[in-house]
C-alpha cells in the first residue's frame, strides 16, 4: 500500500545536497521523535562498522489511521548502489534495513 505524503522533521534536509542522490537506509520507524533519536545511537552504537560515519535523517511520516511514525534513516548515499551495499553489510551483521529515496 502506498504511504501518504511524508513531513519531515527538523533534521532531515529540505532537498538533497550536492553529490548526495537522495538514497538512505532505513534502519527502523518508531512512533515518536525521542525514540528514533535512541534508537540511532543504539544501532550505530552496536552496528558501528557499518553505521559510524553515517548521519542520522529521521523523517517523520503521518500514515492516517496508523499513526505518526519516525523512520529512521541513515546517509546520505551518493547512489542507490552504495545504499544497496551498506545495507547488506548491515543485515550480514545481524541488523535489518531497506533502501529508500
Amino acid at each position: 500500500p502506498a504511504a501518504p505524503a511524508q513531513q519531515q522533521a527538523a533534521v532531515a534536509p529540505a532537498a538533497p545536497a550536492a553529490g548526495d542522490s537522495g538514497y538512505r537506509v532505513q534502519i527502523a520507524s518508531v512512533p515518536n521523535e525521542e525514540q528514533a533519536r535512541s534508537t540511532f545511537a543504539r544501532m550505530q552504537s552496536r552496528y558501528g562498522s557499518v553505521l559510524g560515519g553515517l548521519q542520522a535523517d529521521i523523517q517523520r511520516a503521518d500514515l492516517g489511521a496508523k499513526g505518526v511514525f519516525y523512520r529512521v534513516r541513515v546517509g546520505p548515499m551518493s547512489s542507490r548502489e552504495e545504499a544497496a551495499r551498506v545495507c547488506s553489510q548491515l543485515k550480514s551483521a545481524g541488523g535489518d534495513c531497506l533502501v529508500t529515496r
